[in-house]
């Protein structure tokens, strides 16, 4: 069964993503602090749940690199009530950028060579829209995500994994699923439902 690690799947939009790998058959490990949340998905979806912050970085690290999952779905978004720069506190701006940035890059770094070295994995990094910011924190930490998403595609081409940036949009986020099977879709992940009706295992 094909491995999915989402982060942020305890808040729309990875809860809805989370879900929908569910539902398709993916062995699916959610990365969340609402433990409510976790244990509902647990219950509902068969979703491996993983209660944790993404500010814990040798933690998340170390978990991460013990899935090795086939794809990793990085949808934590955090942002300050506050919109005005000069509103906003140092601790908020720490945490922007840790969520919304730091815990990606280090989360990528801590999968990636695994899914190098098997010639095979998708990597889906969620951020807004350029219009969809409030803030310019908020631009500040898409515009990197793009850059970063860019960049390391190129770098690691002809490895056998794929680096996609998808728009988080507008709530209420049902659409995110969809899009995100659509891109593993792409990248050579096919339903295991499809494949289970494809070869003689379906209803």
């Amino acid at each position: 069964m094909t491995k999915a690690l989402v982060t942020g799947a305890t808040r729309a939009p990875g809860r809805a993503v989370a879900t929908m790998l569910a539902k398709e058959g993916w062995e699916v490990h959610a990365l969340g602090r609402d433990r409510i949340a976790l244990d509902e998905m647990r219950g509902e979806h068969g979703i491996v749940p993983l209660a944790m912050d993404l500010t814990d970085r040798e933690y998340v690290r170390a978990v991460a690199e013990g899935l090795e999952p086939d794809v990793l779905i990085h949808a934590a978004l955090r942002w300050p009530e506050e919109t005005r720069f000069l509103g906003l506190a140092e601790a908020d701006i720490d945490m922007a950028l840790e969520v919304n940035l730091s815990a990606t890059l280090h989360v990528t770094r801590a999968i990636l060579p695994s899914m190098i070295e098997r010639g095979r994995g998708t990597l889906v990094m969620l951020s807004l829209d350029d219009a969809d910011a409030k803030s310019a924190i908020e631009r500040a930490a898409a515009g990197a995500i793009d850059g970063f998403a860019r960049a390391l595609a190129e770098e690691i081409r002809g490895s056998g994994v794929f680096v996609h940036r998808l728009s988080s949009g507008k709530p209420p986020f049902r659409h995110m699923g969809l899009q995100v099977l659509s891109l593993l879709s792409a990248s050579g992940f096919q339903s295991h439902i499809i494949e289970r009706q494809e070869h003689g295992y379906g209803t």
